[in-house]
């Protein structure tokens, strides 16, 4: 019951190295290839979009669970908390944007003159923007961080008032998130491409948040049962992640259709523009990604006992992840970067740097308290778990 991730030196080492390594590969990437200004922008975006997601699909996960008065999850709650952690790192990465504003967002040049940017300019201008930013960081950080504390108390202590109020802090977060996730999607993503907009692309975003958050789940407890932690994680508590992996990547799949198809069947010249220079310019990207995030988990996942076996599920997992990495490379790059963009050194090093530095925090994080929460009062109905 008192079972703990030990983050052992040789662990902490290794990502450290990742880390550094990665950033080496970059920069060296950016001083041998000269690739512009533009595009190690977007990739910096790129990469804290893809992190910064799996941290906030990790706090809706637990909070909607919480809320819903669901148990089964309770035996493995401490690695989707664990992810909450990197918020703080994420807030500060994102600040890094404010050095490459006029490289990834047009409207933010000052000598601009578009009348369609200018009537927009109310909620796209400078310093809306990173107030908003601050105000989004501000509540997902003080809501996740209430939470954890009072997982935290429920390791020390069985009274219920603990578990009453991370179900508040649970329900104000999920208002709070359902606000924010579209609104911080407009902002940093959507306004790539200011001229263009949909009114889908808040729940697009979220739900590709939420699918990579469940694949980092998997692959963390893969990796946690692989290194002997985690025997009280069971054949049915994997199922179930592999029934939600299966039915929100099928619910993306929806999504994206439906994004696409309204577009295409109303073909108005300033929405249909923004899947034109993505199908004609990153064609291999832009249906990759259908595959990789639909196609994958539907025939990957469809069987019933395939869902129980981790090692596959990893597998689909990890593939999961990369084509989701690829879906935000199709959402940023045709905008910021156009036809400089590519997939090259840049790419590979500054994404494994980002992943040397999550890891770091999330597994400290794990590491800092025993991994059941003993005093939950669903703890039991989690270990004798039936799906």
């Amino acid at each position: 019951m008192d079972e703990h991730f030990k983050f052992t030196n040789k662990i902490r080492n290794i990502l450290l190295a990742i880390a550094i390594g990665g950033l080496l590969l970059a920069i060296g990437a950016i001083v041998i290839f000269k690739p512009g200004a533009s595009r190690i922008w977007a990739n910096v975006l790129l990469n804290n979009q893809l992190f910064l997601g799996i941290a906030l699909g990790g706090a809706f996960f637990l909070a909607v669970h919480r809320i819903a008065w669901s148990g089964w999850h309770t035996a493995l709650q401490r690695i989707p908390e664990a992810l909450t952690s990197f918020l703080p790192v994420a807030f500060l990465l994102m600040l890094l944007v404010f050095f490459g504003m006029n490289d990834l967002y047009h409207w933010s040049q000052p000598d601009l003159h578009d009348p369609v940017l200018e009537g927009k300019s109310a909620w796209l201008n400078m310093p809306f923007f990173f107030i908003r930013m601050v105000l989004y960081f501000t509540g997902w950080i003080l809501l996740t961080r209430a939470m954890r504390k009072n997982t935290n108390a429920l390791m020390d202590s069985a009274d219920a008032k603990f578990h009453n109020r991370r179900r508040i802090f649970s329900g104000i977060f999920l208002v709070f998130f359902a606000l924010t996730v579209s609104a911080s999607s407009w902002d940093w993503i959507m306004s790539i491409d200011a001229h263009w907009y949909s009114t889908i692309f808040g729940w697009y975003v979220f739900i590709g948040m939420f699918v990579c958050s469940l694949a980092f789940i998997i692959l963390l407890i893969w990796f946690l049962k692989g290194a002997g932690y985690l025997e009280f994680v069971r054949a049915d508590h994997i199922h179930d992640l592999g029934k939600l992996l299966f039915a929100f990547s099928i619910f993306w799949t929806y999504l994206w259709f439906s994004q696409y198809l309204l577009i295409w069947y109303g073909h108005i010249p300033e929405e249909t523009t923004y899947f034109v220079a993505r199908q004609e310019n990153f064609k291999l990207v832009f249906f990759l990604s259908l595959i990789l995030n639909f196609v994958v988990p539907f025939f990957g996942l469809m069987k019933l006992n395939l869902k129980k076996k981790l090692n596959w599920l990893a597998a689909v997992a990890g593939i999961v992840l990369i084509g989701h990495w690829i879906d935000y490379y199709q959402m940023i790059m045709p905008g910021a970067v156009g036809e400089h963009a590519g997939i090259g050194l840049l790419e590979i090093g500054l994404t494994v740097c980002y992943a040397g530095i999550f890891l770091f925090v999330v597994l400290r994080a794990l590491a800092s308290k025993p991994l059941l929460v003993k005093n939950d009062p669903f703890l039991e109905e989690s270990l004798h778990y039936e799906s």
